[in-house]
């Protein structure tokens, strides 16, 4: 059987061509593949562990800022769990009650709710933990819970001052003394003691406005 001829050249000839151009071509756009792969995963990583490391101090920028690329690098159906546990978490931060014992409850909810998230996206990566391992080995000293605590309370105060809801509490220790001031105050009472005390009338002058 005669071999097909294309543009005087047989077509076994162009399949050798075409191997010869589009295998480089394809082992270039596999290494892309595999190296964007491979970044989505180390960002995933990072999203992971950023969230693990700051787990006992929420209000860190570095934790705050992970929490809000999670939707951005967990995506697909793959990650459908790790979402679902983001998109409830955020929910309840999104929800702090205004009375101080249910800010309690909140709190310890919240505690939960993140153990159930990384636990997720821990699964997700192929991390081995469990949840209570998750909720209770988190280290925070104790100098930052309490500065923490602190910036809680003074920015809740603030505001409650600036909506007139709390008074802004003044304490005068010490005013500025006068020996001059006070000297002119004691003989200026002396003579309205005597003034009074003897009697006599106290001395006007009427000034002509016109004169």
């Amino acid at each position: 059987m005669e071999e097909v001829v294309i543009i005087g050249i047989p077509v076994s000839s162009w399949v050798m061509i075409a191997a010869v151009f589009l295998g480089p071509i394809a082992a270039v756009q596999i290494q892309k593949f595999l190296e964007s792969r491979k970044e989505e995963t180390q960002n995933r990583i990072k999203v992971f562990k950023d969230l693990m490391t700051t787990r006992a101090s929420t209000l860190a920028y570095q934790h705050v800022s992970a929490l809000n690329m999670v939707g951005l690098e967990f995506r697909g159906k793959q990650f459908s769990k790790v979402i679902s546990a983001w998109n409830i978490y955020l929910d309840h931060l999104n929800s702090y009650p205004d009375d101080e014992e249910l800010g309690k409850v909140w709190v310890d909810k919240s505690n939960d709710l993140l153990s159930d998230l990384l636990y997720e996206m821990g699964i997700s990566l192929g991390f081995e933990f469990d949840k209570v391992h998750i909720k209770k080995a988190g280290y925070i000293p104790k100098g930052y819970a309490d500065a923490e605590n602190e910036q809680i309370y003074i920015r809740k105060a603030t505001i409650e001052v600036l909506e007139g809801k709390r008074p802004l509490p003044l304490d005068i220790v010490q005013m500025p003394f006068d020996q001059e001031a006070v000297d002119a105050q004691k003989e200026l009472l002396r003579a309205l003691a005597a003034h009074y005390a003897e009697g006599k009338p106290f001395p006007v002058i009427v000034v002509n406005e016109e004169s």
